[in-house]
């Protein structure tokens, strides 16, 4: 979870509601859940990573369900989830707009968490540019994710396939020296509040120009002041 500032209303909403559910919860648990649903079973999942240690598991053996969410439906009723939570999965997965799909199905309304776009072309390493030119690539965004995640209002994420031509163009990603620093929380994180239907859909292909468009929009929307450079320049 980036947007640990949602937290608390995450945990407020969760435990005022009779049936929540964690949708991918094996790596950082959701306490405040009452069933999770996730590839790895319970006798596994990552307790001491969870996001809310302050709080007993409300979920069980029983109530967690060892399942692929990409492969369709949930062993749940419709809308039997009071509240559902899915923190960064979507962009993880092969098929998101299942997930969504079921999300959508079997809860009245949800939290959804993914990495923003704009944080998944920026590298925080420090000198990028000299790494890059003595062989070191830096890692740009996450590798291992499969989508960008864009909002659509209202209630609505667009997927787009991330594309390893972002890393082979300066005009494609940011760096922290362009940036003058580093992404904020809210800058790097993208979250969607639903309520009774989520709807999702996959977009088209992105060409070299919508790359360079979308670098230069955000490029000049997040980029400090001249003199946070000094700052950099100090390490």
């Amino acid at each position: 979870m980036i947007l640990l500032s949602n937290l608390p209303r995450l945990v407020k909403t969760a435990l005022a509601s009779s049936r929540v559910l964690d949708v991918g919860g094996w790596h950082n648990p959701f306490h405040p859940a009452t069933h999770v649903i996730d590839l790895k079973g319970y006798a596994t999942r990552r307790s001491p990573d969870t996001l809310t240690p302050d709080q007993p598991e409300r979920f069980s053996e029983d109530r967690w369900t060892v399942k692929d969410v990409c492969d369709g439906f949930w062993p749940y009723d419709d809308k039997w989830f009071d509240f559902a939570i899915c923190s960064h999965l979507l962009e993880d997965v092969r098929d998101p707009l299942t997930v969504c799909r079921e999300l959508s199905r079997v809860a009245k309304r949800g939290y959804v968490e993914v990495p923003s776009r704009v944080r998944e072309i920026f590298s925080k390493a420090w000198a990028f540019h000299l790494r890059a030119g003595q062989g070191r690539m830096p890692e740009i965004g996450f590798y291992h994710h499969r989508w960008f995640v864009e909002l659509t209002p209202p209630n609505g994420l667009v997927f787009q396939r991330k594309s390893h031509q972002v890393a082979m163009s300066r005009d494609f990603y940011i760096t922290r020296w362009e940036l003058r620093g580093k992404l904020t929380e809210a800058e790097s994180g993208l979250c969607l509040w639903w309520d009774g239907e989520l709807r999702a859909e996959e977009g088209f292909a992105l060409s070299d120009e919508n790359l360079r468009q979308f670098k230069r929009e955000n490029l000049a929307r997040h980029r400090r002041p001249w003199w946070h450079l000094l700052a950099l320049a100090r390490g």
